[in-house]
């Protein structure tokens, strides 16, 4: 059959573009109305939906606008669930986990502009729950006692050259910390136990003291025929929280709990 008289191939490309497009971003807002920019989860929902008069270069930015920046496309990647080495056959592998993150400040005393800013991740489970048991109400309570144990203000983890663990599986806890010292080591993982209520115990607390020192600077070496930066190891610096995940085994993606850094898609706490 011909084509109708008067046919458009960029009218034809756009409608359905728009409406096949649209029931994808109307079902990720399911709980915003249209026509609504009253709250910001709602006039993200209205920027993203395409407009029958949009041009080319509009409807672009919009996807753009949904998958990447707001974070649609990442949402559909399932997420690596690496179990550490050293929980693997313990009591607690497969127990809905917690993962807590931290970066430095590019504006912080200890940033090296020459390097990637420091980065920072503790995890421990979840030791009374299971993915069966967890629900929407406890991801909830969960995130209020992170978002106020760690973000309000932003919690510093203030890392080093020493290394400390925190080991005490029938709670939950298998903590491996680099912090400059053992006062500080210890406070941090006071604060994560205050996640869930729990009392520290010198018991489970390992600090492990060393006269090695590493270089702030640690030169360059030749790889691959050019010259480049060495990595740095044990980088002292100050990392501040910025979001925390729940995920669960047999879940395809965490549950975003907190964010301080307002990248995170479906947030329960924003900072």
């Amino acid at each position: 059959m011909a084509l109708p008289q008067g046919f458009s191939e960029w009218e034809n490309l756009q409608d359905l573009v728009r409406k096949e497009y649209n029931k994808i971003v109307r079902a990720y807002f399911k709980n915003q109305a249209d026509d609504d920019i009253s709250t910001p989860k709602a006039r993200l929902k209205h920027t993203c939906l395409i407009k029958d008069e949009d041009t080319a270069a509009m409807t672009m930015m919009r996807m753009w606008l949904f998958e990447i920046t707001v974070g649609h496309a990442q949402a559909l990647q399932a997420p690596i669930y690496a179990i550490p080495k050293l929980e693997r056959d313990s009591e607690i592998t497969y127990k809905p986990q917690i993962q807590l993150f931290f970066k430095e400040s590019e504006t912080s005393s200890t940033y090296d502009p020459e390097y990637a800013p420091v980065t920072g991740e503790i995890n421990f489970r979840l030791a009374d729950e299971t993915s069966a048991t967890m629900t929407r109400a406890k991801a909830e309570a969960l995130a209020k006692k992170i978002k106020q144990e760690f973000a309000t203000p932003l919690f510093v983890w203030e890392k080093g050259w020493y290394y400390s663990t925190y080991i005490n599986t029938s709670e939950g806890y298998h903590l491996q910390i680099l912090a400059k010292s053992k006062t500080e080591a210890e406070r941090i993982i006071r604060q994560v136990l205050k996640i869930q209520g729990h009392t520290f115990s010198q018991d489970y607390f390992q600090f492990r003291d060393h006269e090695r020192t590493y270089p702030a600077v640690p030169g360059t070496h030749r790889v691959y025929g050019k010259t480049i930066k060495k990595p740095r190891t044990r980088p002292k610096a100050n990392v501040r929280f910025r979001h925390a995940k729940l995920v669960l085994w047999g879940r395809q993606n965490a549950v975003n709990l907190v964010d301080a850094g307002g990248r995170l898609p479906s947030v329960i706490e924003r900072v």
